[in-house]
């Protein structure tokens, strides 16, 4: 069996059960791009969630208003990236939020949420059981594992018993790229050199892209993390390359 056909294999399982998919879309990434058009040609409407760190990003922009000009029943949402919680909590490039250490009972501390927490978000929103995601099993040594076993648990299908759905999960980089490129879809966005997009985070390679490329969204991301200007800082000082990584991809 193809990799093509057993991905349409594990859509169509949800496609019996619900006309509605529910899609977590990084919104430039390659996965997501190729997904999305796989569940907006087979569902009554698609449901799309993006997670930002910041919001209203002008590099970000067309990917959010593509799907609903591609196709006539998808709809884009956005919720704040729950890592954010962490960064907030942490001071990681800004202050640290002191209503994450509140007392637990107080009524204004804040919670770090877990992918699980914007999961169960996600589904309590949309009255949706199954959320699909592009995660595939070789974008990492520990994901290819988490996937073969729902794969043995759900009885050859690439679902969680929680209910996330992951149709592209035996797919390689190239064949989902071959796929955009085969269905003329948008092409995704790299921020850094290659032909592999990353996703939006805070690190030397991106901000420099955002310094080049777009100032506007450069500013916005300072704003939010004021501290990350350190990094520029020390690159333009000669006491740090661009393959020195930091931090978060979203």
């Amino acid at each position: 069996m193809s990799h093509y056909t057993e991905a349409i294999q594990t859509i169509q399982h949800v496609r019996q059960q619900t006309g509605t998919a529910v899609l977590f879309y990084s919104a430039g990434g390659k996965d997501s791009i190729a997904l999305l058009d796989m569940l907006a040609t087979r569902f009554e409407k698609v449901i799309c969630y993006y997670m930002y760190l910041i919001p209203g990003l002008d590099h970000i922009r067309p990917y959010i208003e593509w799907p609903a000009r591609r196709y006539g029943n998808v709809e884009v949402r956005q919720i704040e990236h729950y890592q954010k919680d962490s960064m907030d909590k942490l001071g990681l490039f800004k202050d640290a939020d002191p209503a994450y250490s509140l007392p637990p009972r107080h009524p204004d501390r804040k919670k770090v949420r877990s992918v699980g927490d914007v999961e169960e978000t996600v589904r309590r929103e949309t009255g949706q059981h199954y959320v699909f995601s592009g995660m595939k099993g070789v974008d990492g040594y520990m994901k290819r594992m988490r996937l073969l076993l729902y794969r043995k648990r759900s009885g050859g299908l690439f679902i969680n018993e929680k209910g996330m759905v992951y149709p592209l999960a035996q797919w390689t980089n190239g064949e989902v790229l071959q796929y955009i490129r085969k269905r003329n879809l948008i092409r995704p966005f790299v921020y850094v050199g290659g032909n592999v997009s990353q996703g939006f985070g805070i690190d030397l390679e991106t901000l420099l892209f955002l310094r080049d490329r777009y100032p506007a969204d450069l500013q916005r991301t300072l704003n939010e993390f004021p501290y990350a200007q350190k990094l520029i800082w020390d690159y333009e000082h000669g006491k740090v390359t661009t393959s020195t990584k930091q931090v978060l991809k979203s």
